[in-house]
């Protein structure tokens, strides 16, 4: 999806895209023991993984949660809150206290949530997934909470049993929003300087908490979150920091493309990188508390200042402002606005004005 905002001198567009879920690689076992899948990624040795990412690295976590069930009696809680760690190359996910497949009864169903100190902080409910964090703070380069698809493993799936008592495969979903912020100028500006000096994000809320409700959807989590606190974003605050000490060179883009939202810009300059933001809805054009986009550039040797209301970003780049608009970041989606500076050059023609066509003659007598 794009999105964007147009203006003369100063101009936005933006895309949106889900995010995308990686599914494990079953590792099968030769004992009844319940164990976890791993990421199918050669890895490489790391503490943790790189926010935003889809892979997993050594040092990460996910608390399991799930119970066994079947026709009766009540089910029963085999999982609450244990903490699943990942290590070596590849990746393998162990845990302490072993649990074995009980084969009395028909199905197992799993639920979890990384990093594990989520669960842990707050509450899960481990026979319904149902999810409530501790309050939540975004940095912008933490904080991508990942929960997982409510997966079920039934007594009868392979053989002989539990998919030949197989890694159970867990498959995990951002529950935040990715957003990158990037500048173009047209072509018009080809050749003239264009540079961005400051740029930041205002009135974004920032502190939230989690709740996943027991409704899964097709077994993925339904995620929303609360509002507590707002606060700005800057170039130093994504995952991937952008420095801009120094004005930035903006890049030209040749044209823009046809309105279609899947078309990309030929160019473009990183403002904003990878910053891990919490789902919200954009406040109403013009209201003081609304999210706003404040940016400072310059073209050729004049600067200009502007305020962007996020309420006002559509999905077509091209400079009618009166498309689908964006209306909110919603969980588990990836975002990409532009900014496309543009500016109307002062030329100049030039030409003669004919001779008035009224002919004034004028007369003398000089006498000797």
């Amino acid at each position: 999806m794009r999105m964007k905002k147009y203006f003369i001198l100063a101009a936005v567009a933006a895309i949106a895209a889900t995010a995308c879920t990686k599914s494990f690689e079953v590792v099968p076992t030769q004992d009844p023991t319940i164990g976890f899948g791993s990421w199918a990624n050669t890895l490489t040795k790391a503490e943790a993984r790189v926010q935003g990412s889809n892979t997993f690295l050594a040092g990460d976590t996910f608390a399991v949660y799930g119970y066994k069930d079947k026709t009766s009696p009540a089910p029963v809680t085999v999982f609450d809150d244990v903490v699943v760690t990942a290590s070596g190359d590849p990746l393998t996910w162990n845990y302490e206290g072993t649990k074995f497949w009980d084969t009395n009864y028909d199905k197992y169903v799993f639920f979890g949530v990384s990093p594990s100190s989520i669960g842990t902080a707050g509450t899960v409910n481990p026979q319904t997934g149902a999810i409530t964090s501790a309050s939540i703070t975004f940095a912008g380069n933490d904080n991508d909470i990942l929960v997982a698809d409510k997966t079920t493993v039934n007594k009868t799936d392979g053989s002989p049993y539990f998919n030949n008592f197989g890694a159970v495969n867990l498959a995990f979903n951002h529950v935040a929003s990715l957003v990158d912020i990037k500048a173009k100028k047209t072509a018009a500006l080809n050749g003239t300087v264009v540079s961005v000096s400051s740029i930041a994000l205002q009135q974004i809320e920032k502190t939230g908490v989690l709740t996943v409700s027991t409704a899964y959807t097709d077994s993925h989590p339904v995620a929303s979150w609360s509002t507590t606190a707002k606060g700005t974003y800057g170039p130093a605050n994504g995952v991937t920091p952008v420095d801009i000490s120094s004005p930035i060179a903006v890049a030209t883009d040749s044209a823009f493309p046809a309105d279609d939202a899947s078309d990309e810009p030929a160019a473009a300059t990183d403002l904003i990188k990878s910053l891990v933001v919490k789902p919200q809805t954009f406040g109403a054009t013009g209201q003081a508390e609304s999210q706003q986009l404040v940016i400072t550039y310059t073209v050729g040797d004049v600067q200009h200042t502007a305020t962007l209301y996020l309420a006002d970003f559509d999905r077509i780049d091209n400079t009618a402002q009166a498309a689908t608009y964006v209306g909110s970041w919603e969980p588990g989606k990836h975002y990409i606005f532009y900014l496309t500076i543009d500016a109307h050059a002062i030329t100049f023609t030039a030409s003669i004005n004919d001779w008035d066509a009224t002919v004034i003659n004028g007369y003398h007598y000089l006498l000797q």
